[in-house]
């Protein structure tokens, strides 16, 4: 799969695995390998779906949305309580230049789930990867922070 410092490597994600977690696939094609390419995503969605497991997949949107309205509102906050934003913390490129026009947005998740059938991915499968292991991991951690 695609060399990228925010990707995992595979004893990483076996890690995730054995605990219970999911990997969310990153829809920026700069993680990817290519970009605009639903098919790349679809192909680390099968990579780590064969290697571990459909309940160790999901989609990670990373960035739904952005308002065009964003800049302005920042510009609202007091210059003393500014902080440095998170792309501070990361080495130069490994954000794919910030720009969430290109990215395979969640306009995209219809194509995912065809992308899916086409693969022949079961029906349980897709509903896992789409939302179900995100549903289960969050049950739990809500579960277990509530006692």
């Amino acid at each position: 799969m695609n060399r990228h410092i925010r990707n995992k490597p595979d004893e990483v994600i076996r890690a995730i695995a054995d605990g219970g977690g999911y990997i969310g696939i990153c829809c920026i094609p700069n993680f990817l390998g290519r970009s605009g390419d639903i098919s790349v995503l679809l192909d680390h969605i099968d990579y780590v779906k064969k290697r571990f497991g459909a309940d160790y997949v999901a989609i990670g949107t990373d960035i739904a949305y952005v308002s065009s309205a964003n800049a302005a509102e920042a510009q609202k906050i007091p210059a003393r309580k500014r902080r440095k934003g998170f792309a501070a913390l990361w080495p130069p490129g490994a954000l794919g230049g910030g720009d969430p026009s290109g990215t395979l947005q969640f306009t995209n998740w219809p194509m995912f789930t065809v992308g899916m059938v086409q693969r022949g991915y079961t029906d349980p499968e897709i509903q896992k990867i789409l939302s179900g292991n995100v549903l289960r991991v969050a049950r739990a951690v809500l579960q277990q922070h509530s006692r």
